[in-house]
Protein backbone atom coordinates (compact mmCIF):
# COMPACT_ATOMS: atom_id res chain seq x y z
CA UNK A 1 0.00 0.00 0.00
CA UNK A 2 3.03 2.87 0.55
CA UNK A 3 4.29 2.07 -1.82
CA UNK A 4 1.40 2.80 -4.57
CA UNK A 5 1.18 6.45 -2.57
CA UNK A 6 5.07 6.50 -2.78
CA UNK A 7 4.85 6.48 -6.84
CA UNK A 8 2.79 8.67 -7.25
CA UNK A 9 2.82 12.79 -6.63
CA UNK A 10 -1.33 12.79 -6.57
CA UNK A 11 -2.29 12.46 -3.25
CA UNK A 12 -4.41 9.60 -3.72
CA UNK A 13 -7.73 8.97 -1.99
CA UNK A 14 -8.00 5.28 -0.13
CA UNK A 15 -10.29 4.40 -3.52
CA UNK A 16 -7.39 5.10 -5.91
CA UNK A 17 -5.03 3.32 -3.51
CA UNK A 18 -7.53 0.34 -3.70
CA UNK A 19 -7.43 -0.13 -7.47
CA UNK A 20 -3.88 0.18 -7.79
CA UNK A 21 -2.90 -2.39 -5.25
CA UNK A 22 -6.29 -4.60 -6.34
CA UNK A 23 -3.56 -5.63 -9.73
CA UNK A 24 -1.73 -7.45 -7.72
CA UNK A 25 -3.72 -8.49 -4.81
CA UNK A 26 -7.26 -9.48 -6.47
CA UNK A 27 -8.37 -10.38 -3.19
CA UNK A 28 -7.92 -7.57 -0.87
CA UNK A 29 -10.46 -5.50 0.51
CA UNK A 30 -11.46 -1.55 0.88
CA UNK A 31 -11.20 -1.90 4.34
CA UNK A 32 -7.90 -3.52 4.54
CA UNK A 33 -6.38 -0.71 2.45
CA UNK A 34 -8.61 1.43 4.88
CA UNK A 35 -6.48 -0.20 7.84
CA UNK A 36 -3.33 -0.38 6.27
CA UNK A 37 -2.91 3.20 5.00
CA UNK A 38 -4.44 4.33 8.88
CA UNK A 39 -1.51 2.25 10.37
CA UNK A 40 1.03 3.37 7.73
CA UNK A 41 -0.12 6.80 8.97
CA UNK A 42 0.39 6.11 12.77
CA UNK A 43 3.83 4.91 12.10
CA UNK A 44 4.68 8.10 10.45
CA UNK A 45 4.85 6.69 6.79
CA UNK A 46 1.85 8.29 5.52
CA UNK A 47 0.81 11.92 5.74
CA UNK A 48 -3.21 12.37 5.30
CA UNK A 49 -5.11 15.70 3.64
CA UNK A 50 -8.49 16.31 4.58
CA UNK A 51 -10.79 18.49 3.49
CA UNK A 52 -14.50 17.96 3.70
CA UNK A 53 -15.08 14.46 3.43
CA UNK A 54 -12.51 13.59 1.39
CA UNK A 55 -9.09 12.59 2.75
CA UNK A 56 -5.81 11.52 0.48
CA UNK A 57 -2.51 10.44 1.17
CA UNK A 58 0.58 11.80 0.97
CA UNK A 59 4.01 9.94 1.03
CA UNK A 60 6.03 12.90 1.70
CA UNK A 61 6.32 13.39 4.98
CA UNK A 62 8.25 16.71 5.26
CA UNK A 63 6.66 19.63 6.10
CA UNK A 64 5.28 21.20 2.76
CA UNK A 65 2.69 23.27 1.74
CA UNK A 66 -0.24 22.59 -0.59
CA UNK A 67 -1.80 24.26 -4.19
CA UNK A 68 -5.28 23.12 -4.58
CA UNK A 69 -7.00 23.67 -7.88
CA UNK A 70 -10.66 24.35 -6.96
CA UNK A 71 -11.84 23.28 -10.26
CA UNK A 72 -10.77 19.82 -11.15
CA UNK A 73 -9.07 18.94 -7.44
CA UNK A 74 -5.60 18.91 -8.28
CA UNK A 75 -3.72 19.15 -5.00
CA UNK A 76 0.36 20.03 -5.79
CA UNK A 77 2.96 19.90 -3.10
CA UNK A 78 5.06 23.13 -2.63
CA UNK A 79 8.26 22.99 -1.32
CA UNK A 80 8.71 25.38 2.08
CA UNK A 81 11.34 28.49 2.26
CA UNK A 82 13.36 28.60 4.83
CA UNK A 83 12.33 30.22 7.61
CA UNK A 84 8.94 31.62 9.49
CA UNK A 85 6.46 33.37 8.22
CA UNK A 86 4.95 36.95 9.04
CA UNK A 87 2.04 35.12 10.69
CA UNK A 88 3.74 33.03 12.49
CA UNK A 89 6.15 35.49 13.61
CA UNK A 90 3.47 37.88 14.24
CA UNK A 91 1.53 34.60 16.77
CA UNK A 92 4.58 34.30 18.50
CA UNK A 93 5.84 37.81 19.52
CA UNK A 94 1.74 37.26 21.01
CA UNK A 95 2.91 34.60 23.23
CA UNK A 96 1.27 31.84 20.99
CA UNK A 97 3.32 28.04 20.44
CA UNK A 98 2.93 26.85 16.90
CA UNK A 99 3.32 22.98 16.52
CA UNK A 100 2.85 22.78 12.78
CA UNK A 101 1.74 25.00 9.76
CA UNK A 102 -0.96 23.69 7.38
CA UNK A 103 -1.19 26.41 4.23
CA UNK A 104 -2.89 25.76 1.36
CA UNK A 105 -2.86 28.12 -1.60
CA UNK A 106 -6.18 27.48 -3.23
CA UNK A 107 -7.52 29.08 -6.83
CA UNK A 108 -6.99 27.31 -10.82
CA UNK A 109 -4.71 25.42 -12.35
CA UNK A 110 -3.10 26.62 -15.38
CA UNK A 111 -4.88 24.14 -17.04
CA UNK A 112 -8.37 24.90 -15.33
CA UNK A 113 -7.08 28.56 -16.25
CA UNK A 114 -6.72 27.83 -20.12
CA UNK A 115 -10.11 25.92 -20.20
CA UNK A 116 -11.90 28.81 -19.14
CA UNK A 117 -9.77 31.50 -20.95
CA UNK A 118 -10.99 29.35 -24.25
CA UNK A 119 -14.60 29.03 -22.83
CA UNK A 120 -14.59 25.52 -22.88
Amino acid sequence: MYEAVARTDSHPTAEWVFERVRRSMPRVSLGTVYRNLQLLVAAGRLKTWTRGRTTRYDADVEPHDHFVCRSCGLLLDIGRASGTISSERRLRSRGYWIETRVLDFIGLCRNCRSRLKDGR
